[in-house]
């Protein structure tokens, strides 16, 4: 059976190349769950198996004939060899994040086999402390981020005592269910009435999808010939910069972990969100990090912000994001501006599409604003268009300690992909009370990502500091973070 695959999900397939791969990842730090012996990977191996993967999209392989009109469609599976995605390794024992980084780094290298479905799990042992890893990847276009993180609530709790927890792979989650048959006089009724609403609301439909393109092209046109620093940035306006270029197969990772609650003081503090706030300490990274190499723009970086939209009813896997532009004001030397410029940007950019309700109209928006991309790649050129400098995403994650039967997640680290031209994806996941960021990069481009991932915990620090009311009295000692970093290089086996 056949199953046909929507535009987004059809153009990162399309897209992807030994030097850039579509796949995303997350690795895991797990403590065995107490009275767990050396043998608990092992056996928790072989219980794994036990758990068939025949749900979407986990039984969905890429067809190798299409589906109509030649566009890629998947085919769905009855059985899946579980033998050819779930693997189990092992650190020489006492092993430490460096060698577990260092392992994931070389198992997130090369591409998915597209002749089975596109994911895999790894269970790895040998981690000091009683611990033990788990690192996914699967290919972007089977999930998006707010799919992850549903998938996740329904394969850990927040009961350290429950057992049982099936792997992500053989969640299912409920099929609509299809209504009683009518009587044939009913049915014929009952169709002639449903032409006739659905002529009338299609009329009505093709009016409000008119309005919104007039209205979000002209703000977009707006946005061009009017730029302001806190205003709707348009794409294709960002400057050449050493985080766009071609990319080698090289990746490196880098990643610091934030105090959620400090972050959540200072953005509600300031009427403002923990993601314009993380989109701020981006920025404030970026322009140090390129300041002292001599590289900063004078024209602000301009990032991609994924926008999640309403999934429709019955959507099983897939993506349902849309990306709206956002500068990160980089030219601004003052913290303050450059937090109420990035802030602002940001909110005019989800009014944008979120004014346009219409599936339809956000379609034609995206299909008309993407040409440009799509004949720079079709004639190789692709590194030439600059649609935005770097993408910055945020999901949210639990809020609570979830344990995975019985272990305790202890941290989680995101991994998402970089696409042709772009040599930086920044994805940050919370986790418990903490945001764990994590700084992709394409090292032949953008070497020692450590650097921004070190001063996105130094820019909230310094915003901190350059908000903090004046007072004539002596100024109370500033909050220390938790905070930690590490790096590390992934390439071609």
């Amino acid at each position: 059976m056949l199953k046909p695959m929507n535009v987004l999900d059809a153009g990162l397939l399309m897209m992807e190349s030994p030097e850039t791969p579509m796949h995303i990842g997350g690795l895991q730090i797990l403590k065995q769950p107490r009275g767990a012996g050396p043998d608990h990977v092992a056996r928790l191996h072989q219980q794994v198996l036990s758990f068939p993967a025949n749900g979407a999209p986990f039984n969905y392989r890429l067809s190798p004939h299409g589906g109509p009109l030649g566009m890629p469609a998947w085919e769905v599976l009855d059985r899946v060899d579980l033998d050819q995605h779930v693997f189990r390794h092992a650190l020489p024992w006492p092993g430490d994040e460096r060698e577990l980084l260092a392992l994931v780094s070389r198992l997130n290298s090369g591409l998915l086999d597209r002749s089975r479905p596109l994911w895999e799990q790894h269970l790895i042992e040998g981690l000091a402390g009683g611990r033990y890893a788990t690192f996914t990847r699967i290919h972007h276009a089977l999930m998006d981020g707010q799919w992850g993180m549903k998938l996740a609530h329904e394969t850990t709790s927040t009961d350290a005592r429950r057992r049982g927890l099936p792997p992500y792979w053989a969640v299912r989650f409920d099929e609509p269910v299809a209504p009683a048959p009518a009587a044939p006089q009913t049915q014929r009724v009952r169709s002639l009435a449903s032409w006739w609403a659905r002529q009338g609301q299609d009329h009505k439909d093709r009016v409000e999808t008119a309005a919104e393109l007039r209205k979000a092209f002209g703000r977009l046109l707006e946005s061009y010939q009017h730029p302001t620093d806190d205003g709707l940035a348009a794409p294709y306006t960002a400057p050449d910069c050493m985080l766009n270029g071609k990319l080698s197969a090289r990746r490196e990772l880098a990643a610091v972990r934030l105090d959620l609650e400090r972050m959540k003081t200072l953005a509600h503090a300031h009427e403002a969100t923990v993601n314009e706030l993380v989109l701020t300490l981006c920025g404030a990274a970026l322009r140090r990090y390129l300041q002292d190499r001599d590289a900063l723009p004078a024209k602000p970086l301009l990032a991609s912000m994924p926008i999640a939209m309403n999934r429709n009813d019955g959507d099983r896997g897939g993506n349902a994001i849309v990306t709206g532009m956002v500068s990160l004001a980089t030219h601004l030397e003052d913290p303050v501006e450059r937090f109420k410029a990035v802030r602002g940007s940001s909110q005019h950019a989800k009014a944008l599409f979120r004014e346009m309700p219409s599936t339809t109209a956000v379609s034609i928006y995206l299909g008309v604003t993407g040409i440009p991309f799509i004949l720079a790649q079709a004639v190789g050129r692709v590194e030439s268009v600059h649609a935005h400098n770097v993408v910055i995403s945020n999901v949210a994650g639990p809020r609570e300690k979830r344990y995975v039967n019985g272990a305790l997640i202890e941290s989680e680290y995101p991994m998402s992909l970089l696409v042709p031209g772009q040599a930086m994806n920044i994805t940050v996941v919370s986790h418990a009370d903490c945001l764990d960021v994590a700084v992709l990069v394409c090292p032949d481009l953008v070497p020692q990502p450590h650097l921004v991932s070190a001063g996105i915990a130094d820019a909230l620090t310094e915003l901190e500091r350059a908000l903090r009311p004046r007072r004539a009295a002596r100024p109370p000692a500033s909050k220390t973070s938790r905070t930690t970093t590490f790096t590390t290089r992934r390439g071609q086996r």
